[in-house]
């Protein structure tokens, strides 16, 4: 690293520990409030911790550049481990894939050089690796499996024999939550820093790995930034397709990987808005002979398949070659017709059912009517009954019809902290200012109780403190939008001691001395203390508050990572993230209150270390964790239409094939399941049920 990214710092650093010295000095001369000697001694107990935090500060500076190459290996892994296993979720039982073919779609300019003509998804890596620029745009029809070309890719990139350590890694993100009034480069960081920041990517790591062009957009949906309604001009599809064309590297055009549906895709390239200096490939229908040999892989009884295998080989053309010929329906049909019943553990139903449907609209809702209930009890753990299955995702597939009226909501994102409006905004404001106004009325008598009555500077400066909390409370529990949850980065991995973390620690302590004892003159001076009770406070609030940060940001991580196994990308982990980090600064800032005003003043009970605690719990619910208290408040006003562990449910669900994961949001598995719940709130009691 150069020496000038530690030369201003430094300088600054240096200025601001000679003036607080000088400052101290004077001030102990100009009030005499003690002795010169005890003043220097005060500093020089000071003066380590002070270096300590100086060489903390410098060593994390130096190993800044070297901690970029660790980051990058960091994302790789996780990436792959993540989109493994959401392959394996999409592609179904048996890990049976369809070897899907595309062919190249000519633009009338700015195509990419390289491209072939035709493709398949076995060489989706070396058909991307030939191209010049690396720009891909992947179109198809719904459910043709544009994600799973785009999985195939991820997965292919950072397996690569020959990859190095300097090659990009490809990302994949849902393009639905973007934004396009923020510029690509800052939405690729925070999406990345959100995405990872469990395994330690902070955001300054996801803006250098992206400035860099260390990670490669594999921006999937870019059907889904708009509805049919939008008009063109407001379509945010058509700005993400502006700012990918100046999205410049240091050899010229950027590489990204887009996905479409073909429609919106031939739209939006009849306006001339198309992704410039790229090769676009259109996903072929899946032939006969292909969907012949899923079926045949996917059933434990083939020849129960035998009539349909027979009726596309023939009909190539007819009503159920049309109604099969992507990867997506042939994934229901095999998942509808191989339930069973629960008592007997035969069949429930005959696939032969599918010749007598008169039209492709038929056989998808056919389909779809048996997918929900099909797929909840193809889950070992059977934990939730269909029907309430259908109701729950209905709601939520509901719910997001109502968020694509605003021009930057996403209508596929299932993001728990921003699904508090489903209950009504104004019934969740209500409730989560009503449980303020309440925290407030309980902890006022408590308070009062045992202060003695008077009107001192002290008691007028306290009754103001609380006044100002209990508004900002109030302020806090009533605005129309919560804040983004706070993360814990899980930075400690192994097993066996760890000497980060104890540095961590050690850094963390040494700052609260430092800033105790600056804490104690400051009590001693402004306050009238008295100089042994104000440092004595002060030494007891900073020792206190390092050890809690220090914990806070050595320890707990790793205590949270072995608590319970999830996905690398668990949408369920910022949330946890909030209320935890906010549970604890919020019991140390009571517990912090408390020791420090013990101490301190001689007429107050011992009973106040109950006001400061509970004080410190209403700080975790409205200072310290906006997005988790926000989301309770949400579970206990839509107990009627939500199940109480709402990310318990919404996990399973995704584990039943129902979800997927993107980013730190769940999706539907497919969009025209999505579509199918809104217009089917209610399951429907299928005849093959009913016996």
């Amino acid at each position: 690293m150069k020496p000038s990214r530690t030369r201003r710092p430094g300088a600054l650093y240096a200025v601001l520990q000679l003036a607080a010295v000088v400052l101290a000095l004077w001030l102990s001369k100009h009030f005499q409030v003690a002795r010169l000697s005890t003043t220097l001694i005060a500093l020089a107990v000071g003066t380590p911790a002070a270096c300590l935090a100086w060489f903390a500060y410098r060593d994390d500076r130096r190993e800044a550049a070297a901690d970029i190459d660790a980051k990058v290996k960091t994302l790789a892994a996780v990436v792959a481990t993540a989109e493994t296993r959401q392959r394996a979720q999409l592609i179904g039982p048996g890990a049976h894939r369809i070897d899907v073919t595309f062919h190249q779609c000519t633009e009338p300019a700015n195509n990419a050089s390289g491209a072939a003509t035709n493709g398949r998804l076995t060489d989706i890596v070396s058909y991307y690796q030939n191209l010049r620029p690396a720009r891909l745009a992947i179109t198809g029809e719904p459910g043709a499996g544009k994600t799973l070309l785009a999985l195939d890719l991820v997965l292919g990139l950072l397996t690569l024999p020959g990859r190095a350590d300097t090659d990009p890694v490809p990302v994949r993100f849902s393009l639905a939550d973007w934004s396009t009034d923020q510029p690509l480069q800052e939405w690729l960081a925070h999406r990345v820093h959100q995405q990872f920041r469990d395994q330690g990517i902070t955001l300054a790591d996801a803006t250098t790995l992206v400035d860099r062009y260390r990670v490669l957009p594999i921006l999937d949906g870019l059907d889904e930034m708009d509805t049919d309604a939008t008009p063109v001009g407001r379509r945010r599809a058509a700005r993400a397709l502006e700012q990918l064309n100046v999205y410049q590297g240091p050899s010229g055009n950027a590489p990204v990987v887009l996905t479409c549906r073909t429609t919106q895709y031939q739209d939006l390239a009849s306006l001339d808005l198309r992704i410039r200096e790229a090769a676009r490939i259109q996903l072929d229908d899946v032939t006969p002979s292909q969907a012949t040999a899923y079926l045949t892989a996917r059933s434990t009884s083939p020849d129960r398949w035998q009539p349909v295998i027979d009726t596309l080989t023939t009909a190539p053309s007819g009503t159920l070659a049309r109604s099969l010929a992507t990867p997506w329906r042939l994934n229901l049909a095999a998942t509808a017709y191989e339930e069973r019943r629960a008592d007997t553990l035969a069949y429930l139903r005959e696939p032969d059912h599918l010749l007598t449907l008169a039209s492709p609209s038929a056989v998808r809702d056919h389909l779809l009517a048996r997918y929900v209930p099909a797929a909840a009890h193809q889950h070992p753990t059977h934990r939730y009954r269909p029907d309430q299955t259908h109701h729950w995702l209905a709601a939520l597939a509901a719910h997001l019809t109502t968020t694509t009226s605003a021009s930057t909501a996403s209508g596929t994102d299932i993001v728990l902290h921003q699904l508090w409006p489903m209950a009504g905004p104004r019934r969740v404001r209500t409730a989560d200012t009503l449980l303020a106004v309440f925290l407030a009325v309980a902890l006022t008598p408590l308070l009062l109780s045992e202060v003695p009555p008077g009107f001192s500077p002290r008691q007028l400066c306290g009754a103001l403190v609380v006044v100002l909390f209990v508004l900002g409370t109030i302020w806090q529990a009533s605005r129309p939008f919560a804040p983004m949850p706070q993360g814990v980065q899980l930075q400690l991995r192994s097993r066996g001691p760890n000497r980060q973390t104890a540095r961590t620690i050690a850094r963390w302590l040494a700052f609260g001395l430092a800033a105790g004892l600056a804490l104690g003159l400051a009590s001693a001076l402004v306050f009238g203390f008295g100089l042994i009770k104000g440092l004595a406070a002060g030494l007891a609030f900073g020792l206190y508050g390092g050890a809690m940060i220090g914990i806070v940001d050595g320890l707990m991580p790793a205590i949270q990572d072995r608590l319970s196994y999830a996905p690398p990308t668990d949408p369920r982990h910022p949330v946890r993230d909030d209320l935890t980090v906010g549970l604890i600064a919020g019991l140390g800032v009571g517990l912090l209150a408390g020791i420090a005003v013990g101490p301190a003043g001689e007429s107050v009970g011992e009973s106040v270390g109950v006001f400061w605690v509970t004080s410190g719990l209403a700080a975790w619910l409205y200072g310290f964790s906006g997005a988790g208290r926000r989301y309770l408040v949400f579970l206990l006003c839509i107990r009627s239409r939500l199940p109480s562990q709402l990310g318990t449910f919404l996990n399973w669900a995704y584990e039943a094939g129902l979800l997927r994961i993107s980013g730190v949001a769940y999706q539907f598995r497919h969009r025209e399941l999505q579509d199918w719940l809104i217009a089917h709130p209610t399951p429907e009691q299928p005849p093959d049920r009913l016996s």
